[in-house]
């Protein structure tokens, strides 16, 4: 296993570097949310969201008109990085807990040398947020460090409890745990990522002859055999049943939700995040796959 502090070297010359060079260091937007200061109260014009409606002031003028807020110039960035025995999966390049973990030190990379302020809540405990240096080198230290398996509902319900002021928030898990009525709760007062991360073997069966399964949360074993089409089918449509269902409870929660895979290469997942996050005040939740 890496030092903390290869594992942040490491992200810097494969991911942060490359990552600068597509963008030209041009992060506007992406860690900056949207105020509660509100500004003025003005027409509607087409592509305004319909929650800013200001509707006394609709009904007094026979106008449709909005709330317009100032743009806020810095945002708390807070990090979730769920370490259930399932997140130790992988069968690709790497396994669940480490694409998320290295997905959340790029961001923590990011913010930190932006100016913003980064708080987490690892396996190992809560951190408060911080800026500098000093705190992505303890963000690493502390995701690499074994800690007590919470679930994610619990640690969703703690955080809620933790960060009090609007923040940025980058859920890490494969939501394997129920978990859609905790996230509503922060998605309602916060601006919310939530990151499915997931491998394909949990989609699809190879041929592969006979299988041996684990289920790190139960203890419970299985032998599968692989070689029978109708087992691959049934294992297929199940699979596919179970992520429908976990991508449509982060969508209802008003969640934003990114896809990554355990195969996939870090700096495209942080374009799609970078890219999404200039358009968060003026969209809808949706999927990127």
């Amino acid at each position: 296993m890496e030092t903390p502090e290869a594992l942040l070297a490491r992200l810097e010359l494969e991911v942060v570097r490359p990552l600068d060079g597509l963008l030209f260091g041009d992060y506007r937007g992406v860690f900056y949310g949207r105020s509660l200061e509100l500004a003025e109260i003005s027409p509607y014009a087409p592509g305004d969201e319909a929650e800013r409606i200001d509707w006394p002031a609709t009904a007094r003028t026979g106008e449709l008109h909005v709330r317009r807020f100032r743009e806020e110039r810095e945002l708390t960035l807070w990090l979730l990085l769920d370490g259930s025995p399932s997140m130790r999966f992988g069968t690709r390049r790497r396994e669940k807990y480490a694409l998320a973990l290295e997905l959340a030190l790029s961001v923590a990379y990011i913010a930190l040398r932006h100016g913003n302020r980064v708080g987490a809540l690892l396996p190992g405990g809560l951190l408060p947020p911080r800026g500098g240096k000093a705190q992505a080198l303890l963000l690493a230290r502390e995701a690499l460090r074994p800690g007590e398996n919470r679930s994610l509902g619990e640690s969703l319900d703690l955080l809620g409890r933790v960060v009090r002021r609007r923040s940025l928030l980058l859920i890490l898990s494969d939501f394997l745990d129920p978990f859609e009525a905790s996230l509503a709760r922060l998605a309602a007062r916060h601006d919310l990522v939530a990151v499915l991360v997931e491998d394909p073997l949990e989609r699809a069966l190879p041929e592969a002859g006979v299988l041996s399964f684990f289920d790190p949360e139960t203890g419970a074993a299985v032998e599968v055999n692989a070689l029978d089409r109708r087992v691959r089918e049934a294992y297929r449509r199940r699979a596919e049943a179970s992520r429908r269902a976990r991508v449509e409870g982060i969508r209802r929660s008003g969640a934003d939700l990114l896809l990554a895979s355990t195969e996939a290469d870090l700096v495209p997942l942080l374009l799609q995040l970078v890219e999404r996050r200039r358009r968060w005040p003026s969209r809808a939740p949706r999927v990127s796959s």
